[in-house]
């Protein structure tokens, strides 16, 4: 009996028939059609299988049905590899490839409505697939022609990306878990991160921005598995960003790459450490001189018909309180206090709460504005309800400067040292005025929320210049804007309005504030003189509204004041009849008298002060004083034989003396 493995070899070795001896008909006979191994019919056959069709028809073998092939391949020629064919299945177009290794695939084409827009995509797979065999990495490469065939647009590019950077061996399949840039910066961006490690790592509340810096490297970045990524990877994405691009756009974009590495060390612990060094983000210097308004040009800004009452309150508000151009478009009447007149702002860039209080002109003309629109939930809103500053406000308020007929050329140019003034620009106007009109550092802070010193340093020497011209302060926001002139009210716990930059607006305030003509009102941080008048205020007194000051101008009148001078009696002298005038001059210029002493000391023959004797037990010695004078030790203390608490008596006396060294007063000098 012979073995099947036999069979099968010996059925191997028989020659085969000549391919011309094959007809066309398809044989119907199982059992030959089973023959050969595999299941597959063999040639011979197909020639010893019967005609299985029924009397009278037409055989198969007397008419053989022509094969179709396709232009340019011969009968016996297989199809090469990369190339396809389509076919609609149903209502979905469908292209099917010989990939070599990787077998003929069928890929589906869903974004394909006829067979042009098929056969189209078909060349596109034929491309792709055609680099990928001639690199050998269509294997990996199979899952990227599936994402082809049903990805357009930009979908499409980033596939067209991804293969390419395979055939040039700069990716490779990634290990089962690994993760890569892209996916973990939708990871963080979406919020999950935060979720997962609250305690590390804060919400980003503006995705959009690093969506937009993320879009410039993500084609070269997003496929790499952050395990694999080196300094080489974020170098190369560096390069390949736009030329047109400020350096300030490239060191933000670099930060963002720097951020997400950092957050992928800790707290995700998904590579070790950062791969990018110290150092990497490139620096910028921010020399270039950027604009600010004049009070002036302010004012010519305020009363300017055309531009909107809505941008005007806004661009107002924000250079008489500088708060930044966000803050402020969020800012909501439940964040306002107009009763009191102070605001309060809990969410901010620098997630450091403050609050503060308002200047009386900015709140009377908010309690007028918020009467012409009560039924808005946010303070400032555009014309068609829209919040503020909007899309595009840097050139909003640019066009609306020279609407006002604001025409400084400084203002509206961009060189290699200067930038045009943009909306931002609003907050460095605050700082620069009213650092030249006198507020300090601390009020300021207070407001813009500035950390340091050195951050508000920057706009003394504009402020310097300001101050030099005597241009003045902002002019009040109630009267300036003509829509809201006399409709605020009066402000309860308010302080005095600063000077306008007009001779009107600045005669008003000074006379408002209790200062004499020509002289601007003292700021709100520096303690008015005792004589001032409270009632001369026009915000009123401090506490509430209905509260009336009381006349107490009686109880702050100078009272003469008793000082007792140091120096001696004698006035002669003019070493110390300087020193006396000096001491009348300052008593005087603070509201005291200078009263006589009440016992002088005697003056010596020389003119000079006496000196006091020295305290009991002291001794003089030069222009000083030695320590008292101690008495001989007794004989006792001095004997060996005689201890106290187990030591000697000399040693005792040696202890005692350097405690009573220790307890003497300390030396002063008598003037």
């Amino acid at each position: 009996m012979t073995d099947v493995p036999q069979r099968r070899a010996r059925a191997k070795r028989s020659p085969a028939l000549p391919s011309s001896s094959v007809p066309a008909s398809t044989p119907t006979d199982p059992r030959a059609r089973a023959s050969r191994s595999g299941g597959r019919p063999s040639p011979a056959a197909d020639v010893a299988a019967p005609d299985a069709s029924p009397p009278g028809s037409v055989s198969s073998t007397e008419h053989p049905k022509p094969t179709v092939r396709s232009a340019g391949r011969s009968a016996g020629e297989k199809r090469a590899n990369g190339s396809g064919s389509v076919r609609l299945r149903g209502k979905t177009w469908t292209a099917r490839l010989s990939l070599g290794e990787a077998g003929r695939p069928t890929f589906s084409l869903p974004t394909c409505r006829t067979e042009q827009e098929a056969n189209a995509r078909l060349e596109v797979l034929s491309e792709l697939a055609g680099g990928l065999l001639a690199a050998g990495q269509i294997v990996l490469g199979l899952p990227l022609l599936e994402q082809a065939a049903a990805r357009e647009g930009s979908a499409l590019r980033d596939v067209r990306l991804a293969i390419n950077h395979l055939c040039r061996g700069e990716a490779r399949a990634r290990a089962s878990g690994e993760t890569t840039f892209a996916e973990f910066a939708e990871r963080v961006l979406s919020g999950k991160l935060a979720e997962q490690y609250p305690d590390h790592v804060k919400a980003i509340r503006t995705a959009d921005k690093y969506e937009q810096r993320l879009g410039h490297v993500l084609d070269v970045l997003g496929p790499v598995p952050l395990v694999r990524f080196t300094l080489d990877h974020a170098d190369h994405a560096m390069s390949r960003l736009p030329a047109h691009l400020e350096p300030g756009s490239r060191r933000n974009i670099a930060i963002v790459i720097h951020r997400l590495l950092a957050l992928a060390a800790y707290p995700a612990r998904i590579i070790a450490h950062n791969p990018l060094p110290r150092g990497w983000i490139p620096k910028i210097e921010n020399n270039k001189a950027k604009g600010y308004l004049y009070p002036d040009e302010d004012q010519r800004l305020m009363r300017s018909q055309m531009v909107p009452l809505c941008f005007r309150v806004y661009y107002g508000f924000l250079t008489r309180e500088g708060m930044r151009a966000d803050e402020a478009g969020t800012l909501e009447w439940s964040d306002v206090d107009l009763d009191r007149g102070a605001v309060v702002l809990d969410e901010n860039k620098t997630d450091d709460p403050r609050a503060w209080a308002l200047s009386p002109d900015v709140v009377r003309a908010l309690r007028a504005y918020r009467e012409l629109w009560p039924d808005n939930r946010s303070v400032f809103v555009g014309p068609k309800g829209d919040p503020l500053p909007g899309c595009h406000g840097a050139e909003r308020f640019r066009d609306h400067l020279q609407s006002a007929g604001v025409d400084r050329p400084e203002l509206f140019e961009t060189t290699e040292s200067r930038l045009n003034i943009r909306l931002h620009d609003t907050r460095a106007t605050f700082i620069t005025i009213k650092l030249a009109n006198g507020r300090t550092e601390t009020w300021i802070s207070d407001r813009t929320g500035h950390k340091s010193s050195g951050q508000i340093h920057h706009y003394k020497r504009a402020a310097r210049k300001i101050a030099e011209l005597g241009l003045g302060d902002f002019a009040p926001l109630d009267e300036a804007i003509p829509e809201l002139r006399g409709k605020g009210g009066s402000v309860g716990g308010g302080q005095p309005a600063s000077a306008g930059a007009d001779t009107g607006s600045a005669s008003a305030e000074a006379s408002a504030s209790g200062a004499p003509p020509g002289q601007t009102a003292p700021p709100a941080d520096v303690p008015a003189p005792a004589t001032a008048d409270v009632g001369a205020f026009t915000g009123g007194s401090l506490g509430p509204r209905w509260a009336t000051p009381e006349d107490d101008s009686a109880k702050r009148q100078s009272e003469p004041i008793e000082i007792i001078d140091i120096s001696t009696a004698d006035v002669s002298a003019p070493e110390r009849s300087s020193r006396n005038i000096s001491t009348r001059a300052l008593c005087s210029s603070v509201g005291m008298t200078l009263m006589p002493r009440a016992h002088p000391m005697p003056a010596r023959n020389d003119g000079r002060t006496p000196r006091r004797a020295p305290p009991q037990g002291w001794r003089r010695h030069g222009g000083g004083l030695r320590t008292p004078r101690r008495e001989a030790p007794s004989t006792a203390l001095m004997d060996p034989s005689r201890t106290s608490n187990g030591l000697p008596g000399a040693r005792r006396y040696n202890s005692l003396h350097r405690s009573a060294a220790r307890r003497a007063p300390p030396k002063r000098r008598i003037p």
